[in-house]
């Protein structure tokens, strides 16, 4: 008789940044359940280290000193992208202690590097006879914090912006600009190039973008749509966003889910006047023969010290009400399923 095939999981979070004496700790509330997940991915929104200077053309400079990634390696996380507005604050030192440390603690990173060629490299976790490959991305940066060919920095999606005159700007004088951004058709050609690179070594590829519009502006920007979508049409399996420090909205395109953002984890720059919302998700994602089979997510909401909780389905009936609210453009269908909320239509086919 045959045996069943063993199902995995995946889990993925949104924005990562820890700062405390006891750097485990922050997740002492969610902890087993990340090391429940055949994969945990994530976002590490700025470096751990103790050396670098800060970036003097930024109006804001942070880090987090080398003890905090413990807290992720605790957790169970296997993977992280630190393609972020953050992870270059203190400069390229700093960068290569943090990679160092992920490297020390077995935590396969992507999005940053010596070169090009590094930031672009996909981190490729294998579990169970199931590869899955990560791409980082940011479309929030300075300029000189791209990687060149010889040069260390992120890997960037970058993204021009226009202002058009709405319709009746003439009618009522003062009426805000329509905002227009799109990408650059190079790096639209580059993701692709890298997704199918990343694709030859990998059986689920992930794709997260750090990008959209921060201090409590909730809006997807239309670039974000733009490459979401193109990710998926160039091969990706799974699209996922951080940077906004709120919940954005959920498409299911082509049957791959795209979450637009996951907000933010835990953050202990937390704040609320900037717009930045507790409430997040963690997005769990069902794997049967190498192939995504089903998508959903749990939601979770940050307590007053910063610490994620996973909420059950009737704790977190706001969450998922705010969710459903900012996807109903998408028109994306959702339905209860245990303990989570599964996206209808997202998976293998």
């Amino acid at each position: 008789m045959e045996s069943k095939k063993k199902q995995l999981t995946m889990l993925l979070v949104g924005d990562v940044f820890v700062q405390r004496d006891d750097p485990p700790s922050v997740f002492k509330y969610v902890g087993d359940f990340l090391k429940s997940g055949d994969f945990t991915l994530g976002n590490l929104e700025g470096s751990t280290s103790d050396s670098g200077a800060p970036w003097s053309i930024k109006e804001t400079n942070w880090r987090a000193d080398a003890r905090q990634v413990t807290a992720l390696s605790a957790a169970g996380f296997d993977a992280v992208t630190v393609a972020n507005n953050h992870m270059l604050d203190f400069g390229h030192d700093a960068l290569r202690e943090t990679l160092g440390h992920l490297d020390r603690l077995g935590i396969k990173h992507t999005g940053g590097g010596e070169n090009f060629a590094e930031a672009h490299r996909p981190a490729i976790v294998e579990k169970h006879g199931c590869r899955i490959a990560l791409l980082g991305y940011t479309s929030v940066f300075i300029p000189e914090w791209a990687a060149g060919p010889d040069t260390p920095g992120l890997a960037v999606m970058r993204a021009r912006t226009s202002y058009e005159a709405p319709r009746r700007v003439f009618e009522v004088p003062g009426t805000p600009p329509i905002v227009r951004t799109r990408l650059f058709e190079e790096d639209r050609e580059q993701l692709a190039a890298d997704i199918a690179a990343a694709r030859r070594g990998a059986d689920i590829v992930v794709c997260a973008f750090h990008w959209g519009v921060s201090r409590g502006y909730r809006e997807i920007a239309e670039y974000q749509v733009e490459l979401g979508r193109h990710a998926v049409d160039v091969g990706a399996d799974l699209v996922v966003g951080s940077h906004p420090h709120v919940l954005q909205g959920i498409e299911v395109y082509k049957g791959r889910a795209i979450f637009y953002s996951l907000g933010n984890f835990t953050f202990a720059q937390q704040n609320l006047k900037k717009g930045h919302e507790n409430e997040t998700m963690i997005v769990r994602c069902l794997i049967e023969d190498k192939r995504i089979c089903a998508v959903e997510y749990i939601p979770a909401r940050m307590d007053g010290e910063i610490n994620p909780h996973a909420l059950d389905l009737t704790c977190g009936a706001d969450v998922v009400d705010l969710v459903a609210q900012r996807s109903a453009r998408f028109q994306t269908r959702f339905t209860p399923h245990g303990d989570a909320v599964r996206l209808a239509g997202a998976g293998a086919a």
